[in-house]
């Protein structure tokens, strides 16, 4: 069983058995789907780690920029669902902002993981700019 394996046990044991999020990794969803029920059922962490996982699988892929940017930009619209018109975060996102003003408003309205996320994107693309 591979670190992702045991780590997604782990959190499976800890969730209720009503859980999206649990039934999804029971029945072997991908890590996308996993991380997406996790945040929409409020579960900030485990849908954290598993986004930050994907990453890492993209990144040692054969092309990994196009893939880290692909897939933060399906973390980020996924993000976008969940909320409120009045966001300006979600503002942001629909007008196609660059992802350090995204980053940077959702840091002040508290969307920590989404910042966090667009952050590390970022400095990806500052690391490998091809």
């Amino acid at each position: 069983m591979n670190n992702i394996e045991q780590m997604l046990q782990s959190f499976r044991s800890e969730l209720p058995h009503g859980s999206e999020t649990a039934a999804a990794i029971d029945r072997g969803a991908s890590l996308e789907e996993i991380s997406e029920l996790a945040e929409a059922e409020g579960l900030h962490k485990i849908a954290t780690v598993l986004f930050e996982a994907e990453q890492e699988a993209l990144r040692e892929g054969p092309e990994p920029m196009a893939d880290t940017a692909a897939a933060t930009d399906r973390f980020v619209r996924a993000t976008r669902d969940s909320l409120p018109e009045g966001s300006e975060t979600a503002a942001a996102i629909d007008r196609g902002a660059s992802w350090e003003e995204i980053s940077e408003l959702a840091e002040r309205e508290g969307l920590h993981q989404l910042a966090s996320a667009l952050f590390e994107a970022e400095q990806e693309q500052l690391r490998d700019p091809s």
